[in-house]
């Protein structure tokens, strides 16, 4: 069966760009409090919010990916990419702390042997993070118009090319959640 809270990679990539890792922090920590016997109320301490200069940085960092122009062929090759990621037992690395795209991109970057599976699909590192990113912040904007009020700017061809292919869209979204749970 599958876990209704755990999040698909492109929403974990948006949220550590969107939050700063913080809330994959705050679950993990609240988990292991829970886990190792402890309450979870009283025992768990919040990291410290960010600051308005790395809220500014985030929040560009959001507008960045949410502007970012997906080729016309990226959900299939995205799935396909996914399925070759979880043949290989490669998994990119969770979000964690205050991770900007660039900071993502480099933790991709370093998982040995994710450069040729990726490059196989026609990514680098930098697409596959900024296609993922794009992606998740575009379906969670359009699948949640009603709440969208402050969201980014959206790249209008995205729009499109998720309105346009609702399969090949529902299919990248379940491919994503095929992928195996992330760890810290």
């Amino acid at each position: 069966m599958r876990n209704p809270y755990r999040k698909p990679l492109s929403v974990a990539l948006a949220l550590a760009v969107c939050l700063g890792g913080h809330l994959a922090e705050s679950r993990q920590a609240k988990a292991q409090t829970v886990a190792s016997g402890g309450e979870s109320s009283g025992a768990y301490q919040p990291p410290p919010q960010p600051t308005e200069q790395q809220m500014a940085a985030m929040r560009k960092d959001v507008q960045t990916a949410a502007s970012y122009a997906l080729p016309s062929d990226f959900l299939p090759r995205m799935i396909t990419t996914l399925q070759a990621l979880q043949n290989a037992g490669l998994q990119p690395p969770a979000p964690s702390g205050q991770s900007s795209l660039e900071d993502t991109i480099r933790r991709v970057e370093a998982v040995p042997g994710i450069e040729p599976v990726l490059r196989a699909q026609g990514f680098t590192p930098r697409s596959f993070v900024m296609g993922l990113t794009c992606f998740g912040i575009t379906y969670a904007i359009t699948s949640n118009a009603q709440n969208a009020q402050n969201a980014p700017a959206l790249n209008p061809n995205n729009v499109r090319l998720l309105q346009a292919n609702p399969d090949a869209t529902q299919a990248l979204i379940q491919e994503m959640s095929n992928q195996p749970q992330q760890t810290q």
